[in-house]
């Protein structure tokens, strides 16, 4: 069971989950080797993969119609965890099957969907992660050399390096 803008649908589904721990742009490797991780949140993606009747076409198409309709998201209520998540998202793809059938008659089936939430279902502010005793930061880096800066005890400095065609950094 699902819903999709205020709509339940009561049919036969299974429902992949995965949940996304999304960093900032800001996130990756420091000089000193260690990696920092700007952490936005935890984003929900569910993949549904719905099983409507032969006798229900109506409710195939409009369920298809309405998933393939060019807009910024929908509401959405999916399970999560023993009860209901609802949850605003995205339709990131729509697929189905045709099936042809000998003397002519066909059908689609088997439609498959996958929605990612617009706003993270888990997030931190600095307080919290400072609350939990984590540093917002890592520890001050220990003196390395790199090759374009140094670190110098009170900060890092440009060591004016030059690669082979004498350009200066």
């Amino acid at each position: 069971m699902f819903t999709i803008d205020g709509v339940q649908w009561n049919y036969p589904c299974d429902i992949d989950r995965v949940a996304n721990i999304k960093a900032s742009d800001i996130s990756g490797m420091l000089l000193d080797r260690s990696w920092f991780n700007d952490v936005l949140g935890t984003f929900l993606e569910y993949t549904v993969k719905i099983a409507v009747p032969p006798d229900r076409r109506d409710d195939f198409y409009t369920i298809y119609e309405k998933l393939t309709d060019p807009v910024d998201g929908h509401s959405f209520a999916l399970p999560y965890n023993g009860g209901m998540l609802n949850i605003t998202g995205r339709v990131s793809n729509v697929s189905d099957t045709y099936v042809r059938l000998p003397g002519g008659g066909q059908y689609w089936t088997g439609t498959r969907f996958t929605v990612i939430a617009n706003h993270p279902s888990k997030a931190m502010n600095l307080s919290q992660v400072v609350a939990r005793g984590r540093s917002p930061l890592p520890p001050e880096s220990e003196v390395h050399t790199g090759d374009v800066y140094v670190y110098t005890g009170s900060g890092w400095q440009d060591a004016n390096y030059g690669d082979a065609d004498n350009t200066y950094y």
